[in-house]
């Protein structure tokens, strides 16, 4: 179960991400996804009903860099009619280089506080210096080649283009309490030609590829299954469509509930590609000020039926929702 809460990961699968100057390039959007429970031979054998909500939202652009604001509600029962909800939180901020990556990850289970972790980390020449406020403060280096999520998924829509079909790479997202990096695996399919389904039609006539991402275990060997992997219908526009979230043990199935275009705003200057090294470090990029957090945004009505205290059909809940106020937030600004 504790793959599940690594909600730093699960969110970037939905950051794939292009500078919104180009043709075809993403639009800050949020968008929300109703989960149920997979039937599967792995859940044979065990009496569990799961349904969620996932929502998710990004704003940015490349010169200013990207935030990420996303809440994950999922209620779980037994047949003996016990029910526990776990609600995460999850806010994070990567430069438009890809040089320096923020995160704010918040765990409730029943209304209880369980995991609250902030991290930094900077690229230094080859490696990433990361800070964690953690019970303790924290600080360690990744000394070899990692990727951040958003840069990542910006490689995962290039190589779509050229027709890739397998690449690897090391990500570091802040997940698992901020301390693990992780390999993963990405498959893509060829473009789709079927016609988009009734809740895809909002995204527009854009082109679509069938991508999977496995994520690994730092030390897992060729042979080793991978912890989770997650699949989805990755648009051109940066939008995510049929989720499918594999767990091993049990399988998540993500549908569009809603979907809203954000205002673009348009990036004033040239930006280094997330894949290229620049000798000299710019300067530090910090959110742009305008960006509203998801949960100060009133959600309209949903015919969507959620879960208990689950967030509404296309947002983090409203101040008077019954789930506990999250704590104040950091100012999200890189480190030099």
């Amino acid at each position: 179960m504790n793959l599940l809460f690594r909600s730093a990961t699960i969110a970037c699968a939905f950051s794939a991400l292009i500078e919104p100057t180009l043709a075809g390039g993403l639009v800050p959007h949020r968008i929300a996804y109703d989960l149920t429970l997979e039937n599967s031979a792995q859940m044979s054998d065990v009496s569990v009903n799961m349904k969620g909500r996932m929502v998710y939202e990004f704003t940015g652009n490349a010169c200013e860099g990207y935030s990420v604001n996303f809440r994950f509600v999922l209620e779980t029962g037994d047949g003996e009619g016990n029910s526990a909800v776990t609600d995460l939180r999850n806010k994070n901020f990567e430069s438009g280089d890809s040089r320096s990556y923020n995160f704010q990850s918040q765990t409730f289970v029943n209304e209880v506080q369980t995991e609250d972790v902030n991290g930094t980390a900077v690229r230094d020449g080859d490696k990433v210096n990361v800070k964690l406020k953690l019970t303790e403060n924290t600080e360690f280096s990744i000394d070899k080649p990692v990727m951040f999520p958003t840069a990542q998924l910006i490689k995962t829509i290039a190589e779509a283009e050229k027709g890739t079909t397998v690449f690897s790479d090391d990500i570091y997202d802040g997940s698992d309490g901020g301390q693990h990096v992780f390999h993963t695996s990405t498959v893509i399919g060829s473009a789709r030609t079927t016609p988009p389904d009734e809740s895809e039609k909002p995204i527009g006539n854009l082109r679509r590829w069938p991508v999977t991402v496995s994520y690994f275990g730092a030390d897992a060997g060729n042979d080793q299954p991978p912890d989770y992997s997650i699949s989805f219908d990755l648009w051109e526009n940066g939008i995510s469509s049929k989720m499918r979230l594999d767990y091993g043990d049990f399988i998540l199935n993500g549908k569009i509930a809603h979907l809203e275009l954000l205002p673009e705003t348009a990036c004033a200057t040239p930006s280094i590609s997330a894949t290229e090294s620049p000798a000299a470090t710019p300067p530090a990029v910090t959110p742009p000020k305008d960006s509203k957090p998801a949960a100060e945004v009133a959600p309209p009505k949903s015919d969507v039926p959620a879960p208990q205290n689950a967030p509404a059909a296309t947002d983090t809940p409203p101040a008077n929702d019954k789930l506990p106020a999250a704590p104040a937030e950091p100012e999200q600004k890189p480190s030099n």
